[in-house]
């Protein structure tokens, strides 16, 4: 079922959203004019007066288009190779950072324009002086920045911005959010913030997110409940734990605490509903938000798949686990929001009807607003249900329309439960 599915949607996974989603931190003042003086800037550099659009979709949610089809760059022989992740990221509107490239002719001078291609067998080997012949694509043109001897030679960490990219081959605008004051905006896919639409934080409730690093949602519930939420954030690692008090503190939240817990464990029958961090006593948690590991496929442009089966059939078993947990700490009353940046019915629709099963507390209720298109016809969910699941992808379904902004984004699924 899986491999019938992502064959189906094959070519718009390869494909590039047509848009950069922005969120925009409601606790700091954002200036719009910062955004038209970097497009100003970049039409100069590509020779067009004719600017992309850009729109809010709410306060919190800014949209960037594409350049026009007839924005083009000159392109030569000089070819830069780097590895398919670094690729999906130019395409995106990301420059090339030093560690992402593979190969660069010898005669490349600094500052040349070079055409990027990304490796899509994963055979070109680091430092390669010559054109690559394996397969290959092309993702788009910049400027080199750094040469041979700062990427390759022995013993070298290369690091920086290793060619600037000028345009990519989805047109989208090179706009990076390290271009703003700090914490004005936060580069993130716009289902992930329809997610946190969906959550709703309000001032004062007491809200967990199970799963939180980097901290991009975590920040999010934070800013919409004016800072005045009560936040546990937990993820398993320093490191990741590390990242969102760093992500907090850029961006001016100061009502989340993170601690380094398995959130597969977070709830314990012998905890004091005193206590700060994990575990946690049941039925303390206004809401919940757990955006679990999952298989990644809604992850666009997806220039090569390494995801094997067996590798598949591992997340739904921690996901399942997660979301008991998720259900016991949660208060009677409380809202529980389910998400992934997959495709897979397993993990969503179907995991949906495994937690209706599992839990006779549990309702299924509207994950609103609803942006997406309904869950998946035959998941064992009825019609009724999945239409208040919601699930971004190209599916069309007669149950509800889609707007094409939200069918252009990355696969992605939401879905709302109450306990009873």
């Amino acid at each position: 079922m899986v491999i019938q599915l992502l064959n189906s949607i094959q070519n718009w996974l390869k494909n590039t959203p047509n848009h950069t989603c922005f969120r925009v931190n409601k606790l700091k003042v954002f200036d719009i004019q910062n955004l038209q003086s970097l497009i100003v800037h970049q039409s100069k550099e590509l020779g067009t007066s004719i600017l992309p659009e850009y729109k809010f979709l709410k306060s919190d949610c800014l949209i960037v288009k594409p350049w026009s089809d007839h924005v083009v760059v000159k392109r030569d022989n000089n070819e830069v190779m780097v590895d398919a992740s670094c690729g999906a990221a130019v395409l995106r509107g990301s420059h090339v950072f030093a560690p992402g490239l593979l190969g660069l002719q010898p005669n490349c001078k600094l500052n040349d324009l070079v055409d990027i291609y990304a490796d899509l067998d994963g055979k070109c080997k680091r430092g390669l002086k010559i054109h690559y012949t394996g397969k290959k694509e092309y993702v788009g043109t910049g400027y080199l920045k750094k040469l041979r001897c700062e990427l390759f030679d022995e013993g070298i960490q290369p690091s920086g911005i290793g060619v600037q990219t000028l345009l990519p081959a989805s047109k989208l605008p090179v706009i990076n959010e390290s271009l703003f004051p700090q914490g004005q905006v936060l580069l993130q896919n716009l289902p992930s913030i329809v997610c946190g639409w969906v959550v709703n934080a309000k001032p004062n409730e007491r809200i967990l997110d199970m799963c939180a690093a980097p901290g991009n949602k975590t920040t999010h519930l934070a800013e919409m409940s004016d800072n005045k939420a009560i936040i546990t954030a937990i993820d398993k690692t320093e490191k990741k734990v590390d990242l969102i008090k760093q992500n907090c503190e850029i961006q001016g939240v100061t009502c989340v605490n993170a601690f380094i817990f398995d959130s597969r464990h977070c709830y314990s029958e012998s905890a004091s509903m005193d206590t700060e961090g994990p575990p946690f006593p049941a039925n303390c948690f206004d809401k919940v938000l757990l955006d679990a590991p999952c298989s990644g496929l809604g992850q666009r442009p997806r220039l090569i798949n390494s995801m094997t089966p067996k590798m598949l059939q591992s997340y739904k078993f921690i996901q399942r686990k997660l979301l008991a947990a998720a259900v016991k700490v949660l208060k009677s009353g409380g809202k529980l929001v389910y998400s992934t940046c997959t495709v897979t019915l397993e993990e969503n629709e179907e995991m949906v009807k495994w937690a209706l099963d599992k839990f006779p507390c549990l309702r299924l209720v509207p994950a609103e607003p609803l942006c997406g298109g309904p869950g998946l016809p035959d998941c064992g969910l009825t019609d009724n249900e999945r239409l208040m699941v919601q699930r971004f992808g190209p599916e069309e379904d007669p149950l509800r329309a889609v707007e094409d902004i939200y069918r252009n984004s990355i696969g992605f699924f939401i879905a709302a439960f109450t306990k009873i």
